[in-house]
């Protein structure tokens, strides 16, 4: 009942104030058919192939003044046949799946600068810190404050972010600190960053990111593990060649409180011709060397914490290696070349090879005294896409993972149990324009 009146309450509102701006309303629908074996965990001679179709729904009001903007995107992400309210004539609806994708009002400061405040999106550069994750369903967005000032070949971003948890407070604003009993593998606590792009020449730009996270120290409500994580950003885009260069850099404290030293760099280039694109690139992700015996090195943490940032399109389509306990804390390198076809304008076929190994060695759990190295196999991604029109896009994708003994091993898996890991979804992806008034 309070989400009708919700609803209702926003489309009077931006119904009575169309007339004084530009006012859409918009929504977006994708159900997907997944065939899972091996997405996001390791198949095994007791685990079972899954078949499940998930959607996402979404209704999104944007109202567009001189001086400032609005938008709120409501958003239902679910199984089909998850619904926790049912009986047995049917079932009625799910109590959890339903919620605010984003909330947001921009305020025009200046004639170079703005004011975001709410729920939004974040997204820069690659994606490799900060993303919105389109895969999931439920995607993903961030409560903050963001300024950014705009002029000439400059932009300049600030983002402050501050997490409560309101189960023991008696209102939204109250702003008590109860993330006390939060498992580890929480939310993060704080989020902020400062972010300082340049354009260099036509097609090339430059960009500097520093970020400062924070964890709340487990079973307190005090302490604060605060993290610094900085880098240089470099893309370059012209005359069918693209290429982008990272370099990070991290320091601070763990979510466990432990000292960090860690490090990411990534270099990728491609070039398009006619119908073809063809590109490469590696990631290397720091790990934490288990066979090393200095003390002071196995009391700091060497792995590179990708945060909010991607995987799913940078990492392997199956997320095989979304944390770094997907290697043991070995850290990680892929290495990725690809074929791109483009047949026509409404048709894509990709091919994606990685080739990953651990970056550091790791403990072997099968033997005693013994450590894991070198490669932990490799993916192929295979995807198809077609755009029935801009609204409209149906995507269709395999993924076959091709495993080694070291992979099992740094599964946790007995490699006579391992099975092959595979994945396919088929996923149809509608987003209407249902009004605009301008």
């Amino acid at each position: 009942m309070k989400r009708i009146i919700f609803l209702q309450l926003i489309m009077t509102t931006l119904c009575v104030t169309q007339a004084f701006g530009q006012f859409e309303i918009s929504a977006e629908l994708r159900p997907r058919l997944e065939v899972n074996n091996g997405f996001n965990f390791t198949p095994t001679q007791e685990t079972d192939v899954t078949t499940y179709i998930s959607q996402r729904s979404r209704l999104n009001f944007q109202l567009t003044k001189e001086k400032y903007a609005i938008y709120v995107s409501l958003q239902d992400a679910r199984i089909w046949g998850d619904e926790n309210i049912s009986s047995g004539t049917g079932a009625f609806s799910n109590s959890s799946s339903t919620g605010l994708y984003q909330a947001w009002m921009k305020l025009k400061l200046f004639k170079s600068s703005t004011l975001k405040i709410g729920r939004q999106e974040f997204m820069y550069d690659d994606q490799r810190l900060l993303s919105i994750r389109n895969w999931p369903q439920s995607g993903i967005t961030y409560d903050a404050i963001l300024f950014q000032y705009y002029k000439n070949k400059w932009q300049f971003d600030i983002a402050l972010s501050y997490n409560n948890d309101n189960k023991k407070g008696t209102s939204a604003g109250s702003g008590l600190n109860n993330f006390d009993v939060d498992p580890i593998s929480r939310r993060l606590r704080t989020l902020n960053f400062v972010y300082l792009k340049r354009n260099i020449l036509d097609g090339w730009y430059v960009s500097a990111t520093g970020l400062l996270t924070g964890y709340q120290k487990d079973k307190t409500t005090s302490t604060i593990y605060l993290m610094a994580t900085y880098g240089l950003h470099s893309e370059f885009k012209k005359a069918g060649f693209e290429s982008r260069i990272n370099l990070y850099g991290q320091s601070g404290k763990s979510q466990l409180g432990k000292e960090v030293s860690s490090w990411m760099m990534t270099a990728e280039a491609a070039y398009r011709i006619k119908k073809w694109r063809l590109g490469a690139g590696i990631d290397l992700l720091s790990g934490h060397d288990a066979s090393k015996n200095d003390a002071d090195y196995q009391k700091t943490e060497h792995n590179f914490d990708l945060f909010y940032g991607i995987r799913y399109l940078r990492y392997g389509l199956m997320n095989q290696y979304v944390l770094p306990s997907g290697t043991l804390n070995g850290g990680l390198v892929d290495i990725y070349p690809s074929i791109h076809f483009y047949p026509n304008n409404k048709n894509k076929v990709s091919i994606d090879y990685h080739h990953f190994a651990l970056q550091q060695s790791v403990v072997d759990p099968f033997a005693e005294k013994a450590y894991l190295e070198g490669s932990l196999g490799s993916e192929i991604d295979l995807v198809w896409s077609h755009s029935f029109s801009k609204e409209l896009i149906l995507n269709a994708g395999f993924c076959y993972y091709i495993t080694n003994d070291t992979y099992s091993k740094v599964k946790q898996v007995d490699p006579q149990y391992l099975e092959t890991p595979y994945f396919g979804w088929l996923m149809i992806t509608f987003k209407p324009t249902l009004f605009r008034f301008e």
